[in-house]
């Protein structure tokens, strides 16, 4: 009797997820979704809204420093923000490190030049996202649509991800 009580509270608890989880798979068959917002502190503690890159393509991505692959592909968005950065591109790194030290040293060390924001708590990255694994990255259209979520790591500079990006970039927002 006890194991079912547990179960059944087990239950319970995650239902409310797993809707939340089923929503992002919706939106990554077929139709596209509003990119939930967020305020987070920047790695210097400055104040970052997903609204401060309205009209621009985003690539976001949650990630940690203690995740191998999500440190590995680090240089292949270097790369390709550097590529589209002047054309109204950004892509916006959310850390889920719980300090901001070895994000700041790791940023350094690696030369990143584009936004790292810091999300200790998993706000944006549980609650707002649904995320359960890193690297997962979300491709965020001009007018703030969710276009498609990527799960793992890549190689973000290739030819096809430039040709997708290039791509949203002629489409105006609205």
């Amino acid at each position: 009797m006890r194991n079912i009580f547990t179960l059944t509270l087990l239950l319970l608890f995650l239902s409310p997820l797993f809707a939340q989880r089923a929503a992002w798979a919706d939106s990554e068959q077929a139709s596209l979704k509003p990119a939930p917002a967020f305020t987070l502190s920047d790695i210097s503690g400055k104040k970052v809204s997903l609204s401060d890159f309205k009209g621009k393509v985003i690539l976001l991505n949650f990630w940690a420093t203690w995740c191998g692959p999500c440190t590995a592909e680090m240089p292949s968005f270097n790369r390709l923000y550097a590529a589209f950065k002047n054309d109204g591109f950004v892509v916006l790194a959310v850390s889920i490190d719980s300090s901001e030290k070895p994000v700041q040293s790791f940023v350094s060390a690696k030369g990143i030049t584009f936004p790292v924001l810091m999300d200790p708590d998993k706000e944006a990255y549980f609650d707002l996202y649904a995320v359960f694994a890193l690297p997962t990255s979300f491709l965020i259209d001009r007018k703030g649509m969710v276009v498609e979520k990527i799960l793992g790591d890549r190689e973000w500079d290739s030819p096809d991800m430039k040709k997708k990006i290039a791509d949203l970039l002629k489409q105006r927002a609205q």
